[in-house]
């Protein structure tokens, strides 16, 4: 009797309903399926019992059920009936790595964390000799709940034709150096938007020149070296890699990714041993040369590596941070037991140009000592912060992709609605409001801003005390003045001895705005906020313009020198005085002015500075020391205050004076 039909309505296993056929690939199908016990999606990969990848599949299955690890979305069941062979794993929401990049590349920290997570989850994997077969932008999702997921695990590389089952060992399941690469072309596709690999993938490939992809630094501007300098050490290993520490498993890969964040404690995944290094990088006597084998116990099978501190190395040239290192001609003796802390380190760190370690210099050779008495090397000092990268682009919006659009745009939301559940699958989803390495914390901050804002604010209080009581003075005398002064007098709005028909204090008349949009000459696209542009100048001061979210610190997370709008008052005017309404505070901003220009400007470039105002509040008057005649003015935002998650600039209210 023939089989029925694998179809919609088609139960599995007894408990597993086939809902919506999501995708086909060589007769390999994706189902979204109902979990009947549980009331749950899943995910369900169908082929033929005929089909040669039947055997592989169930195989990967088995292997991919071995990792316990929470980035790899379980598999639930795996069987072979009613004439096919099928895989049920978890089903995951959230949206891939490939569908965030179409929208353009992430930011280098957000890029570094979501490639931790993934080598991670890698480097459980091969310590059991399970590779995951099929590392594509694809198969690396943010949940929504702001995790980072695989999927596919090793069943996605069975039914793509990588292997047939001869991958499957006792020791192990695929390549663990394919993973490794694949690793690294993944964070190379984070950081610029292009895929280096050689897996199919919807990303475009990255720019070639002779048969090798581009260092990210050669394709966009602003990656940071030691993010540059994996991706060169893993995708370029036969080239020299000068005074690097060797890159060769995917722990390796995490450590670097965790030494560049900050995080040095996710550098110690699976509590491996580290092998001290002095002068050039060597390895202990059981680790292998270049690749990882699995072996038979778990703890073994992942070599032992260097410390976490020593895994990023980005120099690209010599310079005068970066000193060579020396290998000792011969083995130095441990200095004696003291009570001394200082005298118990072993040596001390030679760091590159952008704050990695190169090496280790011992006592003798860090103070230039022969045969003499020995003294103690000082302890190493602390790694020199990873300044934030200025690229000439937008930074990534915490909401997704949200961003460019206002609330009534009929498309706002179109990338974070998947639509039916017939057209996507895992990864099709949305983005949580916030994602990523800060997400659960507050916004780190890479200059001690936060630091100085605490030991600046005591300074503010006592300026604005001290303010308060030469204004109260002013005002006193002022009074006393027009107290004396009388009818006829200076006061009484008439003309003065000089000519005036006012007080040289008393405002100038308010002049006309006929038009207002944002300037981002910076952005990519350059674009900030522009429908609420209008809002600036509505005489509302409950409604505002906005800039987006930054992180980092409040100098626009370090990825612009500023953002702002244009004021257009429609012909040339005597401009003397500018009034703004704020929201939030400090902010500071400067004030040009494009003179005689008839063209609204599109940089910086040729305008004049006006006027400046560090950490004001939320009303700002800003006096031209010399009154300007101009059509076009720039509202210039510099540094933003603290709001929800990070920093953003809010304008109120723009008056422009005579």
């Amino acid at each position: 009797m023939a089989e029925k039909p694998i179809g919609p309505g088609t139960v599995l296993a007894g408990r597993f309903r086939l809902e919506d056929l999501l995708h086909e690939n060589s007769g390999a199908k994706f189902w979204r399926a109902s979990d009947l016990t549980l009331a749950r999606n899943v995910a369900v990969h169908v082929v033929g019992a005929d089909d040669p990848r039947s055997g592989a599949l169930l195989a990967a299955a088995r292997a991919s059920a071995t990792v316990a690890d929470g980035h790899i979305l379980r598999v639930l069941d795996a069987a072979q009936e009613q004439g096919a062979a099928f895989v049920v794993n978890e089903w995951g929401s959230g949206m891939s790595l490939d569908r965030m990049l179409a929208d353009g590349p992430l930011s280098p920290r957000r890029a570094a964390w979501v490639v931790k997570e993934v080598a991670d989850a890698l480097t459980t994997a091969h310590r059991s000799g399970v590779a995951h077969g099929r590392l594509v932008p694809e198969n690396v999702m943010v949940s929504e709940a702001g995790a980072v997921k695989l999927i596919g695990f090793v069943v996605d590389g069975v039914l793509n034709g990588r292997g047939n089952g001869a991958g499957a060992t006792d020791r192990g399941f695929g390549d663990l150096r394919a993973d490794v690469t694949n690793l690294a072309s993944v964070l190379y596709a984070a950081l610029v938007g292009k895929w280096p690999g050689t897996e199919h993938s919807s990303v475009p490939p990255a720019p070639c020149e002779h048969g090798h992809p581009l260092r990210p630094r050669q394709v966009r501007a602003g990656i940071p070296r030691p993010l540059d300098a994996i991706c060169d050490q893993v995708l370029h290993p036969d080239q020299p890699h000068r005074n690097l520490v060797p890159i060769e498993t995917a722990h390796e890969v995490c450590a670097a990714l965790a030494d560049f964040l900050g995080d040095p404690g996710a550098a110690n995944v699976g509590d491996h041993e580290h092998t001290m290094v002095l002068g050039p990088v060597q390895r202990s006597a059981e680790e292998p040369s270049s690749r990882v084998q699995p072996v038979d116990e778990p703890t073994a099978r992942v070599p032992p590596v260097e410390e976490p501190t020593m895994r990023v190395a980005p120099v690209d040239e010599p310079t005068a941070q970066a000193l060579p290192v020396e290998e000792p001609t011969a083995p130095q003796q441990e200095p004696a037991p003291t009570d001394d802390p200082e005298a118990t380190q072993a040596g001390s760190p030679v760091f590159s140009d952008e704050g990695g370690t190169v090496g280790w210099l011992t006592s003798a050779e860090s103070f230039g000592q022969g045969d003499g008495e020995r003294r103690p090397a000082p302890p190493p000092p602390p790694p020199l912060p990873e300044p934030e990268p200025k690229p000439l682009f937008a930074p990534d919006p915490p909401g997704g992709w949200r961003r460019r659009t206002w609330e009534d745009t009929p498309d706002a939301h179109r990338r974070a609605d998947p639509g039916p559940a017939t057209t996507g699958g895992p990864g099709t989803g949305s983005l949580p409001p916030v994602w990523g390495p800060d997400a659960h914390q507050p916004p780190p901050d890479d200059d001690g801003w936060d630091e100085a804002q605490k030991a600046g604010r005591g300074w503010l209080r006592l300026g604005a005390v001290i303010v308060g009581a030469l204004l109260l003075i002013f005002a006193v005398v002022i009074a006393f003045n027009l107290g004396r002064g009388g009818p006829g007098g200076a006061s009484s709005g008439q003309p003065s001895a000089s000519g005036s028909a006012r007080s040289s204090n008393h405002p100038g008349q308010v002049l006309s705005i006929v038009g207002v949009r944002d300037f981002d000459p910076e952005g990519n696209p350059p674009e900030e906020n522009p429908q609420m542009a209008p809002l600036a100048v509505d005489g509302d001061p409950t409604t505002a313009w906005q800039t987006m979210t930054y992180y980092g610190n409040p100098k626009l997370g370090g990825l612009k020198s500023g953002v702002g709008l244009i004021v257009d008052l429609g012909q040339q005017h005597h401009v003397a005085r500018v009034d703004l309404t704020l929201v939030g505070q400090p902010t500071s901003l400067e004030l040009y002015s494009a003179g005689s220009s008839d063209t609204a400007p599109t940089s910086l470039k040729g305008l004049d500075k006006v006027a400046t105002a560090k950490n004001a509040g939320t009303h700002v008057v800003l006096k031209l020391a010399h009154p300007v005649t101009t059509e076009y003015l720039v509202v210039w935002l510099t540094s933003l205050p603290p709001a929800p998650g990070g920093y953003q600039g809010k304008i109120a209210e723009v008056q422009v004076r005579s």
